[in-house]
């Protein structure tokens, strides 16, 4: 799939506010069976059409690395409740450099 900048965004902000407020993994967001085969339920990734994390358009796009910000802590959580405050965390950074 084929996305603009604006568009990546978009789809990024909406799934890590779904995320935020359930507490769930990526894989679990209803929405994909919309959209087909995304790489590694990434928007960014999907972008800049990259499987590789080590090209992850955040640092590009937004200057966020994801070793240094909240997405590491939150791929890392092992339940919900600490899956939220981190998904919050970082939807925040997103929202701060857009």
């Amino acid at each position: 799939m084929r996305l603009s900048r604006k568009k990546a965004i978009e789809l990024c902000i909406e799934l890590w506010t779904w995320l935020a407020k359930t507490g769930k993994t990526k894989s679990e967001w209803p929405r994909w069976k919309e959209f087909g085969d995304i790489d590694n339920d990434c928007w960014f990734c999907e972008y800049t059409t990259n499987t590789s994390c080590s090209h992850c358009p955040l640092v590009k796009i937004l200057g966020i690395d994801c070793a240094a910000s909240f997405y590491s802590n939150w791929e890392k959580a092992r339940f919900p409740r600490t899956r939220k405050k981190y998904a919050k965390l970082f939807l925040e950074q997103i929202k701060q450099t857009v």
